[in-house]
């Protein structure tokens, strides 16, 4: 997630804009510049393959609740 953090950032600044006009749709975020929005996460991950080849970027549906998994999920919990 840490090498993520700056394409998060992104896209925490603009969330209510993304969300009042592209509400559903998938996100490609990469470094400090939105890719595109797509309409599925089919055409999301070709385009960024395409572009930047195996990443890392940011792939992400506008909308999406953010998923907290326990920490005993990656082996920290015991």
């Amino acid at each position: 997630m840490q090498e993520l953090a700056q394409e998060y950032a992104v896209f925490e600044e603009m969330r209510t804009e993304l969300e009042s006009k592209h509400m559903g749709k998938i996100i490609v975020i990469k470094g400090e510049k939105v890719v595109g929005t797509y309409g599925n996460l089919e055409d999301a991950a070709r385009a960024a393959v395409q572009r930047f080849g195996r990443g890392p970027y940011l792939i992400k549906e506008i909308g999406e609740p953010e998923v907290v998994l326990p920490s005993m999920v990656y082996g920290v919990g015991r």
